[in-house]
This record gives structure tokens, C-alpha cells and sequence, in this order.
């Protein structure tokens, strides 16, 4: 069943049926503001990181999908029928309403025909302001005039995830809203310093700041009470949940095309005003829009490839990038699957990503391999899950959390685990990660940039390479493959203290890439030892992992194999049989 298509023009996925079975999601912004956006205009917003620093309110693996979102509903003033730009929340027929979204990079824009009446929602957050933008055009299509209603809808956060998940005897006292000069303010009070607002480029009829009154009692964003009722209850609150609900009322003539501007940011009012009178004017909008897909353009610029297979192509010159890059500057810990419930960064999944991208983003990469390194320990191996200000002695110390509920400080030297909790492969990605940076970059002298480790003392880039390769060359089973340890990167596939036929093939790939850079340092004595330790690798794999025909998945503790053709199911396991290939090990 088909429900979209890739416009390799406009670097654009077009999802023309709204009814896709999961969440279709984007991600809006390049810098400090996020926003993870479905398809159907359901997601929500942060700041810097999704845990502690939420805007809006999401509330994952519920019913229906993707609630709440960014919306902008229509009114018919005459019939008082109204629908949303985008197919959910409202959720017209499809037989009758034509519905498109249109997933950019880092834009997202949503359209509606209904009525007669032509509805646009663009959304996407400019480079260098922290402020989400709704770029929303209304179109009468009809030969007679048409009187409507516009209502926005986001529900704030309460800034931290637990907060919003638990305690509500906290929570629901937590903050406040306020309303003046066109400007709903959001004020958490257990932080002097964090605010938020909603406004807009014109004067509303009507507002609600206070969720409950606009979407009234058992109801949903499906069916807003204000919505339905065609007038907000002008409410504000010292407590309670809240949303930014902004109502307009639009008279159009034939043919007669509106633009309105939205704006959801991080600041008080003071700021909410200086972004408001900026983007009230809509040429400034346009060129900020501009710069974003400019932005991307001159970023895919670097690399681009014509192969016989032009889907090959859409995924190599924009998405694979564009997917890579996402994860890179936001990490993996914000999505519809992780929701901000965790933060920081998993090591395996940062070394991995930072590799596809030193090309577009040299800069970022350099600031992760860092953050890497530092949660690298002694002994070599890195920290699966960790939070990179924790181990960064030269950044600021974050603004004291006032709860009136005892929070335990995270201490760095708690957040060190040993063996038992060490992924066998993570320390490994470091490895190609810190050499396809330098083979991009040049910068050859960033081997000998001295780092600390994460449980004291310090070494060069160079140094802790070596500490990662020898870490997995001492840590072997009885047949000389590398454990499995707590996981490798089959995270489902426990071991049970076995060895680790993928872990053993990586060892080797990234045993290669340090040797190229160990030559070209002129590290000859290291050149010939890890040659002798690469080949020791390769002769084990040989031994002890060929099956006949392919290469086994590992081996438990008790020596049974994974992966045999003496198996009844999963025979053939790819992980191993890959990266025996591409490492280079395979006889």
C-alpha cells in the first residue's frame, strides 16, 4: 500500500495519505531548539535536551497516535463546521478532505483542501533563534466570501519529564501563564530563569492559556470546546496544565489569500516581544526560511553520487546524511520511541553516526569524538549511557533545580560502571570515528590533543585508541574470540558470559584503521605490534568461527554455538558475516 513518495527536487517525502499505521516524524532545527514533528502535526518541542528542558507536552505509545501537536484549526463561522490543517486531530473523512504533509529538512508542511477553503502550515525553526515558526496560509477558493475562525493548540510541558509523569500534587502547582499585548507567557516557577511563550503577527479575538478551558471537560484535542463553541474563554492561570490557544477571526474574498504567523519560544515576554515585532514581518520569515534550505544545500554539496539506481541516490545524497546528522546533533534519546525519558548520549550510537557526517559537519563530530573520549575509562572501555556535562570540567555549572522534592545529584564517579555493565563493542566505534574525522579534516595534530578519562588521569586521542584496541585484545573467552560481556551490538542477544563473533570482526576492522593511522604518524614500533595482535585476530576468526559455508554468530558460556548449521533456526546470523567481510578478515 503506498502512502507517499520522495520529491528528489525539493529533498522532500510527501506523505499523500494521512492514515499511515505509525508516526511519521521530522525534526525541526539545527542548534539549541527541537522539535520532533509526525505527520499528522503531533509531537513536541525542547530545548537543548528532551528530558529537563521540555516546551511542550507528549504522551508516547498512546491512543490514538501522536497527541498532542502543533495545530491550527479552521472554523466555518456560517456552518460552524471546523477541521484541523493537518488530518489529526480533528480527522475529517478522507473521501471528503484532501490532506498532504510534506517532511523537508528540518521543515515540516502540512496542507488541507476542504470546503472550498485551502489550508498551509508551514513549521520549521530558523538557525539562529530559538523560536518555532507556523507559517499559516488560508486560501478561498470559492466565488463567494467566506467568513472563518483560526484557533492554534499547544500544550505546554512542565519542563522536566518526570514532572509531567508523576506527582501531581507538585506538578499541577509547578506554573503559571499569563496573558498581555498579544502574548501568552509560560512561567515555571521552580526555575526563576525559564520561560516560554506563544504569540503571533496580529492581535487575537481570543485566547486561552489554561488547556482544560479551551479543550473543555471530557474532550480531546479532537473536539475543543472553544473550537466548537468559536471563541476562547480568555484564560490564564497560577497552576493547573496550559496551552497556547490564539483565536482570529479572517474575513475572505474570493480568491483572497491570508498569511498569519505563529511563533512558540524560549524566553519572557520581554524577548517573546523583540521575536514578535522580527517575524511579524513576513519578509524576514521568508528569508529565514531560505536560509534553512541553504543551509542543507550547501551541506549535501560536499558529497553527491549519480549511481544506476536513483532511489540509491535519494538515500546517499540527502537522507542518509540528513538522518545521520539529525542523530548527531540531537542524539538518539529523542523520538516517538525514546521520548526524553533518558538523556545524554549511548557511546556506541554517537561514535557510529559521527562517522557519516565529518564531511557536512566537522565542527559537531570534533565535540562528540571529545565527549567520547572523556567517557572512555583507564582500562579502556567506554560508558554505555552517560550525560557528556558530567565529565566536561570546562563547562559551566547548570542553574540549581529548586523541587521541593528531594532530586539526588547525579555524581559522575556513581555513572562509572565496571565489567559487568560494559557493552563489548562500544569502546571499539571510537576507533574509525576518531580516523575518518582526521582522513576528512586533516587535523592531524588532534592525536596529540591530551583528554582526560573518565575515572581520572589522562592520555592523547592517540593513547586512548590504543587503550580501546588492547582493552578487547584482553578481554577474550577460552577459544581467544572477544566476550560478549553485558552486550555487543546485538543488544537482544545475550551471551551468558560467551564469546562474541561480531566483537572479534569489529576488533579487527578497527585494528585496520589504526594501523593506517599509526603509519602515518610514523608509529613504527606500534605498527608492527598491532600487526602481529591484527593477524593473531584474524587466525582465531579463521579457527574457531568458520562453519562451512558461513561464519557462526558466537559462542555461550556452556560452548554452544549461535549460528551453526547445526541450528534448527538462525542458522545465519548477518552481523558477523558482514563485518567479516568488510573488516577484511574473511579467507
Amino acid at each position: 500500500m503506498k502512502y507517499g513518495y520522495f520529491d528528489d527536487v525539493n529533498r522532500e517525502y510527501v506523505i499523500e495519505r494521512p492514515d499511515v499505521p505509525v508516526s511519521w516524524t521530522n525534526y525541526l532545527g539545527v542548534k539549541d531548539l527541537c522539535t520532533v514533528i509526525s505527520h499528522n502535526a503531533g509531537g513536541y518541542s525542547f530545548y537543548q535536551q528532551a528530558q529537563h528542558h521540555r516546551i511542550t507536552r507528549f504522551r508516547p505509545n498512546a491512543i490514538p497516535l501522536d497527541r498532542p501537536g502543533h495545530y491550527v484549526y479552521l472554523r466555518d463561522e456560517e456552518s460552524g463546521e471546523y477541521w484541523s490543517i493537518s488530518w489529526q486531530p480533528v480527522g475529517l473523512d478522507l473521501k471528503k478532505a484532501t490532506y498532504q504533509c510534506r517532511h523537508g529538512l528540518s521543515y515540516s508542511k502540512f496542507s488541507c483542501q476542504y470546503q472550498g477553503i485551502t489550508g498551509e502550515q508551514l513549521l520549521f525553526i530558523p538557525i539562529d533563534d530559538a523560536v518555532e515558526i507556523w507559517d499559516v496560509k488560508i486560501k478561498n477558493n470559492t466565488n463567494r466570501t467566506r467568513r472563518l475562525s483560526l484557533f492554534s493548540y499547544v500544550e505546554f510541558s512542565f519542563h522536566h519529564i518526570e514532572i509531567d509523569n508523576q506527582n501531581f500534587q507538585m506538578s499541577l502547582y509547578a506554573s503559571g501563564s499569563s496573558y498581555q499585548d498579544g502574548i501568552i507567557e509560560y512561567d515555571f516557577f521552580y526555575e526563576p530563569w525559564t520561560f516560554h511563550y506563544f504569540t503571533s503577527n496580529f492581535e487575537p479575538d481570543s485566547y486561552d492559556s489554561t488547556r482544560d478551558r479551551f479543550l473543555g471537560p471530557y474532550r480531546t484535542e479532537t473536539n475543543p470546546f472553544a473550537v466548537e463553541k468559536g471563541v476562547c474563554a480568555n484564560s490564564s492561570e497560577l497552576g493547573g496544565n496550559h496551552c497556547g490557544a490564539l483565536h482570529k477571526k479572517i474575513t475572505l474574498a474570493p480568491g483572497e489569500e491570508r498569511r498569519l504567523i505563529y511563533l512558540l519560544g524560549v524566553g519572557n515576554r520581554e524577548t517573546a516581544q523583540i521575536i514578535r515585532d522580527k517575524y511579524s514581518n513576513l519578509a524576514n520569515v521568508d528569508r529565514v526560511f531560505i536560509e534553512i534550505k541553504e543551509y542543507w544545500r550547501k551541506k549535501l554539496a560536499n558529497f553527491q553520487c549519480k549511481t544506476p539506481h536513483q532511489g540509491l541516490d535519494t538515500m546517499i545524497n540527502t537522507w542518509n546524511p540528513y538522518q545521520a546528522e539529525t542523530c548527531v546533533v540531537w542524539s538518539r534519546f529523542a523520538s516517538f520511541i525514546e521520548v526524553g525519558g533518558r538523556t545524554g548520549l549511548g557511546y556506541r550510537d554517537t561514535a557510529q553516526d559521527i562517522m557519516s557526517v565529518p564531511c557536512t559537519n566537522p565542527g559537531k563530530v570534533r565535540q562528540r569524538i571529545l565527549e567520547l573520549l572523556r567517557a572512555q575509562v583507564k582500562m579502556g572501555y567506554g560508558l554505555h549511557l552517560f550525560e557528556p556535562e558530567l565529565f566536561d570540567s570546562s563547562r559551566p555549572p547548570a542553574p540549581k533545580f529548586k523541587s521541593p522534592t528531594v532530586v539526588p545529584e547525579p555524581d559522575p564517579s556513581s555513572l562509572i560502571h565496571g565489567l559487568n555493565d560494559t557493552c563489548s563493542d562500544d569502546h571499539l566505534w571510537l576507533i574509525p570515528s576518531v580516523c575518518e574525522y582526521v582522513k576528512e579534516t586533516g587535523d592531524r595534530e588532534f592525536f596529540a590533543q591530551v583528554v582526560p578519562f573518565a575515572d581520572g588521569g589522562e592520555a592523547t586521542v592517540y593513547e586512548h585508541l590504543k587503550r580501546a584496541l588492547d582493552f578487547s585484545a584482553n578481554q577474550v573467552g577460552p577459544t581467544g574470540i572477544c566476550k560478549g560481556l553485558r552486550a555487543d551490538w546485538n543488544d537482544c542477544l545475550n551471551l551468558g558470559g560467551g564469546e562474541s563473533a561480531m566483537v572479534s570482526f569489529l576488533h579487527y576492522w578497527t585494528l585496520q584503521a589504526f594501523l593506517e593511522a599509526a603509519r602515518f604518524l610514523g608509529r613504527d614500533e606500534d605498527y608492527r605490534k598491532y600487526s602481529v595482535l591484527a593477524e593473531k585476530v584474524r587466525q582465531v576468526c579463521e579457527e574457531n568461527l568458520w562453519d562451512g559455508q558461513w561464519y557462526i554468530r558466537g559462542i555461550t558460556a556452556r560452548g554452544d554455538k549461535i549460528g551453526t548449521h547445526a541450528n534448527e533456526e538462525g542458522k545465519i546470523h548477518l552481523e558477523s558475516n558482514a563485518l567479516a567481510v568488510l573488516s577484511g578478515a574473511a579467507a
